[in-house]
């Protein structure tokens, strides 16, 4: 199964719960690269236990995409507002684990 986090990260869940963060893969002018087949080109970022650890990941490598560079302010400001997006998300999950 594969669970759309947004345009460039999904996560796809394998039959034993081994949870599969990927990532879009881009070219040089920003647009998301297809293959032969229309299917999106994607690169593996990380293997997870859970939902919940792939979205933690995510929201950071996030912040990563947006930013080269941040005020540790700004960084604790950005990730207040991506945690918060996620929060009903991630907290439901908690609840099933």
């Amino acid at each position: 199964m594969i669970v759309i986090i947004n345009e460039d990260y999904q996560v796809k869940i394998d039959n034993y719960a081994n949870y599969t963060l990927l990532k879009a893969v881009r070219d040089e002018y920003g647009a998301i690269k297809t293959g032969k087949d229309k299917s999106i080109e994607q690169k593996t970022i990380g293997y997870y236990p859970n939902m919940s650890r792939a979205l933690n990941a995510c929201i950071h490598l996030m912040l990563e995409d947006k930013y080269d560079v941040m005020e540790l302010t700004q960084y604790l400001d950005e990730l207040e507002r991506l945690e918060a997006k996620f929060r009903p998300v991630m907290k439901r999950f908690r609840e099933g684990e």
